[in-house]
């Protein structure tokens, strides 16, 4: 059971925050191609939108 509460968990992150699960993807193959990404400017807050 506590299985499927992290599946649900996660799947709600990815639909309330497409662009952290794209900037970690880019982040991840940059890693793989041995280039270490800089430092990220903080994203406005969505509550705040």
């Amino acid at each position: 059971m506590a299985s499927i509460y992290r599946a649900l968990a996660e799947h709600t992150k990815r639909e309330a925050y497409p662009e952290a699960i794209e900037a970690a993807h880019a982040d991840f193959g940059a890693l793989q191609n041995s280039e270490v990404p800089g430092p990220r400017l903080a994203a406005p807050d969505r509550a705040s939108l």
